[in-house]
């Protein structure tokens, strides 16, 4: 049985946090330092394919490469049953992960990231180190406000790739990249100069020069002419061709001579000033084109009072089988609605809306209570949890119990009440919550409470952890649940390091705490956040990206993995769904998002939306409220022309 991961490092100084790739040679995964919290990449190498006399001869040559766009190996970690390189860390991942099939990157960033490939590799070859395998999995990817610095990855790796196959191992590399000469055993500076222009002319027309199997990618690239569409600017031909020439003796002599044509090609095209600018903001990725659909709805009720958050339980998928009743002449609700309406929540218990379109609201309702929850303080959220629904105030917090049957009014719990403001997270599995005294102020409580089997008030772990803020005017903190024992707190500046200088506070951080008041650690995002909001994966969310218009970010945790994506909407409000996310902003428009970032489908919905959520998995509720007036409309997801399966 193979040893974990965890178990191999458990001596030593650095703590895994999860599996990030595996490649040809070994894997690769996020770890941190047990110490400092710095985040590395450790990368695995079989003993068998790396030897290791060549190996240890190989890696003076990774230590000697020290270039911003280069990964940097660190050091080397020893363990009992393997070795591992300590590699800088990479959270955006792959530049193949930026080369989908639904959204590339802008021109621009595609010319900025090729720059940053040649100004890498010119560093190399000045110390006689051809990489011999450049490819979009090679090249890694840190986030930076207004777009990514691109890094190559594996020199050391490819060097012994390369011994073996003198060895009569074969040719190693992508022949999908592979200059013709390579095909020969043949490794001048020249071919990874030809790799470099197979990116360029993948990033430029989002497919490569030559397809097909690696047989017939050999005889392209020796023989077939190069075909650039006419969709590509013209000034670009020129160093494509060159780039691409198949004798080496007619591209590119030096990674630093096509350096100097791509600026000049790009002063051409008119957007050298983007290279060099700092704060520009544009675009970053060009999403395929989704038509906007016609907004349909099957129900519409008017609002006499705005919806500040809404919430529906699913009374069918959650009911205990004792619950369930002995007969059908009684119909059971299948769906609670709650609707925060100023210091009040609305339950309104119904069947399935789906099955009684035809019928008034009043007709499919069974029950509707109002809920007095706090006579000074408006609602803040709502909480979905197996007990029942936590509703949140700045000073408060309550539940409301789980009714199955509806037929009796279930009084909602004080939970807990305070002095001052705070923020609140809810476990996911409502066994307890975390509450942050004065959030806005440079000292918060950080609070822990129980909740017992018999509802009464939340009971606290431990005394209040005081903990050191830094009160931000960019980001308003936000406090998130992350598992069973841990917390995240959002923020626009560190909470552990008062004293950094003006420069590094930037961006958003992540502070991580357990349930003992210990701090985990801290990230920092080089992307102003948002709202945040927790998504259905574990240790995943998703945050609207203030620094570039139309941006949002995916954040993983573990391991931490930054994912951006281009809706062309500015969202004020983000709703998780079991397949996706359905994200709305301030003029109305919809955008239906699935989990891997890919735009199924727009819809031009009405403004000034207030709160949504979703039921049902193709049901969609949506409140209103502008002037005085609102409506609660109720959607059909399977009706539109979206590209969705239920």
């Amino acid at each position: 049985m193979a040893t974990s991961p965890g178990t191999e490092l458990k001596r030593s100084k650095y703590r895994v946090l999860g599996l990030v790739g595996q490649g040809q040679f070994g894997r690769v995964f996020c770890a941190a330092h047990r110490q400092t919290g710095q985040l590395v990449a450790l990368k695995s190498l079989d003993h068998q394919r790396f030897p290791t006399h060549k190996f240890l001869r190989e890696l003076r040559f990774l230590l000697s490469l020290q270039h911003p766009n280069i990964v940097t190996c660190q050091a080397l970690e020893h363990t009992a049953t393997g070795r591992y390189l300590v590699m800088d860390y990479c959270e955006g991942g792959t530049l193949r992960s930026l080369m989908g099939d639904y959204q590339r990157l802008t021109l621009p960033q595609s010319i900025q990231v090729i720059i940053d490939i040649l100004q890498g590799l010119d560093h190399a070859h000045q110390q006689g180190i051809i990489h011999c395998d450049l490819k979009p999995e090679n090249i890694l990817l840190n986030l930076q406000p207004h777009g990514w610095t691109a890094r190559i990855s594996d020199f050391g790796i490819a060097r012994l790739q390369q011994e073996l196959a003198g060895q009569g191992m074969g040719n190693t590399g992508s022949p999908a990249y592979m200059a013709p000469e390579r095909f020969y055993g043949q490794y001048p500076m020249s071919s990874d100069l030809y790799a470099v222009g197979v990116l360029l002319f993948e990033l430029l027309t989002g497919y490569r020069p030559f397809s097909g199997t690696p047989v017939e990618l050999m005889s392209a690239h020796l023989n077939r002419p190069l075909k650039i569409p006419d969709a590509v600017p013209e000034v670009w031909h020129p160093i494509l061709q060159t780039a691409l020439q198949k004798l080496s003796a007619r591209r590119f002599h030096t990674a630093a001579e096509m350096l100097t044509a791509i600026r000049e090609a790009a002063a051409q095209d008119g957007f050298d000033w983007w290279l060099n600018a700092q704060q520009i903001r544009l675009p970053l990725l060009e999403s395929q084109a989704v038509p906007l659909g016609m907004f349909q709805f099957r129900q519409r009720e008017a609002l006499t009072k705005p919806i500040r958050a809404l919430a529906i339980a699913d009374l069918k998928r959650d009911r205990p089988p004792e619950t369930l009743p002995d007969s059908d002449q009684f119909t059971y609700p299948r769906f609670c609605f709650y609707r925060a309406v100023g210091q009040q929540v609305v339950q309104t218990y119904e069947v399935d809306p789906s099955e009684t379109w035809n019928k008034t609201v009043q007709d499919r309702s069974i029950f509707e209570f109002w809920q007095d929850i706090s006579p000074l303080y408006p609602i803040q959220e709502l909480f979905l949890r197996p007990q029942g629904c936590f509703v949140t105030t700045h000073r408060s917090v309550h539940l409301i119990p789980n009714n199955f049957s509806g037929v009796a009014i279930q009084q909602p719990r004080l939970l807990l009440t305070l002095d001052q403001s705070c923020l609140t997270a809810i476990e996911a599995q409502g066994r307890w919550f975390a509450t942050l005294d004065n959030p806005q102020e440079s000292f918060g409580l950080l609070s822990f409470w129980n909740l017992p089997h018999v509802l009464a008030p939340a009971k606290p772990v431990a005394p209040p952890y005081r903990i050191r803020l830094q009160p931000s005017s960019t980001q308003p903190p936000q406090l998130l649940s992350l598992d069973n024992n841990h917390v995240v707190l959002f923020t626009g500046a560190p909470a552990l390091k008062p004293r950094l200088k003006a420069e590094t506070l930037q961006g958003s951080y992540a502070q991580v705490w357990t349930r003992r008041g210990q701090g985990v650690g801290t990230l920092q995002f080089p992307m102003r956040l948002g709202k945040v909001i927790a998504t259905l994966s574990p240790y995943r969310f998703l945050a609207i990206d203030e620094d570039n218009p139309g941006g949002i970010v995916f954040i993983d945790l573990k391991p931490y993995r930054i994912a951006r994506w281009h809706i062309g909407i500015q969202p004020h409000l983000i709703q998780p769904t079991d397949w996706g996310f359905i994200l709305v902003d301030a003029e109305g428009e919809i955008v239906l998002l699935d989990e891997e970032g890919q735009v199924l489908g727009r819809l031009e919905g009405p403004p000034n939306v207030t709160a949504i959520a979703s039921f049902n998995q193709h049901n969609l509720l949506i409140a209103t409220w502008d002037l005085g007036r609102g409506q609660l409309y109720t959607l059909d997801l399977r009706e539109l022309d979206i590209e969705l399966l239920f």
